[in-house]
């Protein structure tokens, strides 16, 4: 089971679960995004760069919208980290504003809006090198004692 303890950070940076495999997160998943945010104590906000190859490709030279959304939720998933909250996704509501480019600089951030009782809501946004946001997302996270694994 991965719990609190399970979770650590250095340097600003976040040392991530055990396995180190996390698909949006895990520097050791070959497939993975390796997405490297850092984050702000004050504003209580996450950030960071991505910038996506070939193998991110939807429509010809256009990120693949799922791509996106798993960059948003790691983003988002990554303030609750930081904020000590173990927690899993239960709600994702994203709205695609313009294509996002493979090669492109895409800048992310994300951040708190509230938590009630056990459900954490977040923010978080995409925007290209040009200033323009690509994509805006709204999600809402169950905290829960431990990440639930199968038996």
């Amino acid at each position: 089971m991965l719990d609190k303890k399970s979770i650590g950070y250095k340097n600003n940076y976040m040392i991530e679960f055990e396995d180190k495999i996390c698909f949006g997160c895990g520097p050791d998943n070959p497939h993975g995004l390796h997405l490297k945010l850092q984050f702000d104590d004050d504003t209580k906000t996450t950030y960071g760069r991505f910038t996506a190859n070939e193998f991110h490709e939807g429509p010809p030279n256009i990120i693949h919208a799922g791509i996106i959304a798993g960059l948003l939720d790691e983003t988002m998933i990554t303030v609750n980290k930081y904020l000590d909250f173990v927690a899993i996704t239960t709600e994702l509501a994203i709205r695609y504003l313009q294509p996002a480019f493979v090669g492109e600089n895409l800048y992310i951030r994300g951040w708190f809006i509230k938590k009630s009782k056990k459900v954490i809501e977040n923010r978080a946004e995409i925007e290209n090198e040009m200033g323009k946001i690509v994509a805006r997302a709204k999600g809402k996270y169950l905290e829960v004692d431990v990440i639930p694994q199968l038996e």
